[in-house]
């Protein structure tokens, strides 16, 4: 995320639940309702890994906007073939990397993989809300 490489703590325990933002529309689909495996695409500026929160709150925190988000467990991830790990950022409490995934925009083999691995974490996650988190209060009515 920042220039300076995050300090991680220890792989997070398999039933913790983590949160990923819908940082874009693209991220997510309506009907059918599913994560969208463009979620877990790491771009090149994300060299420590793909951001995650502890909470729905964590997850959305550093994004002006968001389209909802999604949940997973980290066993699930763990379970993955892949050797990802999910562990805490030290220097910022509630967010948490994905470590692990390779980078959409590399070599065919490193695309490849990116690929693969985004549909698998796509496929394991559950859509929580597909609107703004948090909700925004609408204004009251016009009397």
């Amino acid at each position: 995320m920042g220039t300076n490489p995050p300090r991680l703590g220890d792989t997070l325990a398999d039933d913790v639940v983590v949160y990923r933002a819908f940082a874009v529309k693209g991220y997510r689909e309506r009907h059918p309702k599913r994560v969208r495996a463009m979620a877990y695409y790491r771009p090149p500026d994300h060299a420590d890994g793909i951001s995650l929160g502890d909470s729905p709150s964590s997850a959305v925190a550093h994004l002006s906007r968001n389209f909802g988000f999604c949940s997973v467990t980290v066993g699930r991830i763990h379970g993955l073939p892949y050797g990802l790990k999910v562990c805490p950022d030290l220097d910022d409490p509630g967010h948490i990397l994905l470590c692990g995934v390779p980078c959409l925009i590399a070599n065919d083999d490193e695309r490849g993989r990116a690929s693969e691995i985004a549909n698998a974490l796509a496929k394991i996650s559950t859509v929580e809300s597909l609107e703004h988190y948090p909700p925004q209060e609408t204004p009251p009515p016009l009397s």
